[in-house]
């Protein structure tokens, strides 16, 4: 009996050496058929909680949570302070005086009104003025209280409260009609706040596109893990088998020494995939997180979006005209001309004779005790009652007006500053005019990349799709000849590590095509 078992041995072995590479290859082509791209999850850290997300989740929380976007959020709050400050030159000015003088003087004449006199005298002052936005012209008006009190014996009033109310407008006819430094300084921050918010936008769109970049990117690193997984099984498919077949006598030793090297190398293959990974993580939790002590930093991100993948039509020439049209960094160019034409007004109004029409109209009243002597230094008879309102009354009654209009000219003689100040404007201008019409090509060639890129990238991934699946049925019939002892081990492993070339290679064209076609849509509406 025991005979008969060892004459049918190499029968038997060579079932065995027939039979278990066939199954052990046919479970790493079932592996291989089950992968398929979006499917695969990121390692697993202990403690660790996995969070699915889709796009649209990252970029809300980006836009939310990120620390540089919350930064531009102040800048337009910090430019209508900025409004509030050029506006505050047209607002209304009030002032006030209170004052009280206690004066004492020695008689040199008996026409003094004694041997000594003494006044004491109260002020309360009270004026108002404004800058009006129009014209430059500028209003003030005030209105002066005195009250005095004296023992000199020629007062024919006493206590003397004085009143007067005056109201004036200075317009200038010249220089400073059309516009001057306040207007423009005020026109300039209404412009300045237009480019605060294209700007903010440009922030919010340029820091959308990192997320959308980091998310296709770290979704690539973790298909590039599976895909790194799968060949490192692969490679110990094939070395147990090796290893089955050395034990049979049907391969050699060196043959288990390159299968050996294999596993190495799709260990550290894996192994740098691992690392690539953990790095893009980073790099994304890093846009959304609102802060070092974020949670989102404890946690695995697994995105959960696919890319679609679809043929884009390009209409470079619309493309063009919409991005010349809209592109905020072209928009921001134009608005700072404009604030050139401004400073380029107001420097040439600066160049103008400053001529100006002053027209102002004052009343006055007075009240209080009204005395009467008899020659001079006699007794002081009173001869009616008053006070402070009898002041009042008169400028109430307009009993005593004053008209003033008058014309101030005044012109610096040969006034070079300020023409060369215009001159400087002007060549400013013409430099803005060069650096808009620079930035416009450069949009246009932006826009223009942009497009042939979605075209080029598509032509790859296809290229790269086609590569893919050759690779495949390569890899396939290697493992066919392998079985039936035409193939080496090495044309197996060479065949393996192509496809796997080509599966990342797929996996790249696909990342580029979906960024492709984001960026050309992103270039047509913001810069930077």
């Amino acid at each position: 009996m025991r005979w008969n078992w060892l004459r049918s041995a190499p029968v038997w072995g060579m079932v065995l050496m027939s039979v278990i590479p066939n199954t052990l290859l046919a479970q790493a082509e079932e592996q291989e058929e089950q992968y398929q791209v979006g499917q695969a999850v990121p390692p697993m850290d202990e403690g660790s909680v996995l969070v699915p997300m889709s796009l649209e989740e990252a970029v809300t929380r980006a836009l939310e949570m990120n620390l540089d976007l919350q930064a531009a959020r102040l800048d337009p709050r910090i430019q209508r302070y900025s409004m509030v400050v050029a506006q505050a030159a047209f607002d209304p000015t009030i002032s006030s005086t209170l004052g009280y003088n206690d004066s004492r003087s020695q008689s040199t004449s008996q026409l003094d009104g004694g041997a000594q006199t003494t006044t004491t005298r109260e002020t309360y002052n009270a004026s108002l003025s404004k800058t009006m936005p129009w014209y430059g012209g500028r209003l003030s008006a005030s209105f002066n209280n005195s009250k005095s009190e004296t023992n000199n014996v020629f007062a024919t009033v006493n206590p003397n409260y004085r009143s007067s109310f005056q109201l004036g407008y200075t317009q200038p006819l010249l220089a400073g009609l059309k516009t001057d430094n306040q207007r423009t300084a005020l026109q300039t921050q209404e412009i300045q706040g237009e480019i605060t918010d294209l700007q903010l936008l440009t922030r919010v769109a340029n820091i959308s596109d990192q997320v959308r970049r980091a998310y296709w990117a770290l979704r690539a690193a973790i298909e590039q893990i599976e895909i790194q997984r799968q060949n490192l099984a692969q490679a110990n498919e094939l070395l147990e088998q090796n290893r089955i077949r050395v034990q049979l006598g049907s391969l050699s030793e060196l043959q288990v020494v390159q299968a050996e090297a294999q596993v190495v190398s799709a260990e550290q293959a894996l192994l740098n995939a691992e690392i690539q990974w953990r790095n893009q993580e980073l790099v994304f939790k890093s846009l959304l997180a609102g802060g070092a002590d974020d949670p989102l930093f404890r946690q695995t991100i697994n995105p959960t979006d696919l890319p679609v993948i679809e043929p884009r039509n390009v209409d470079l020439d619309q493309a063009i005209e919409f991005a010349l049209e809209e592109r905020t960094d072209l928009r921001q160019q134009r608005q700072q001309r404009q604030i050139s034409d401004l400073n380029l007004a107001v420097t040439r109004n600066n160049t103008l004779p400053d001529l100006s029409l002053n027209a102002s109209y004052s009343v006055q009243g007075v009240g209080g005790n009204r005395y009467e002597r008899s020659g001079i230094g006699g007794d002081a008879e009173l001869v009616e009652e008053g006070g402070y309102l009898d002041g009042l009354q008169s400028i109430w009654d307009r009993d005593t007006p004053t008209w003033n209009l008058s014309l101030n000219f005044s012109y610096p003689v040969g006034n070079n500053a300020a023409k060369a100040s215009v001159e400087r404007a002007r060549l400013q201008i013409q430099q803005a005019d060069l650096d808009l019409r620079a930035q416009e090509l450069s949009v246009v060639t932006q826009v223009t990349d942009a497009g042939l890129a979605v075209r080029d990238t598509y032509l790859q991934l296809q290229a790269a799709q086609r590569s893919r699946e050759v690779a495949e049925r390569s890899a396939d019939f290697e493992i066919t000849r392998f079985n039936v002892g035409a193939a080496t081990n090495y044309e197996v492993m060479q065949a393996r590590d192509a496809l796997t070339s080509a599966r990342l290679s797929e996996l790249r064209a696909i990342i580029n095509y979906v960024n492709a076609i984001a960026e050309f849509e992103r270039v047509q509406r913001v810069g930077g």
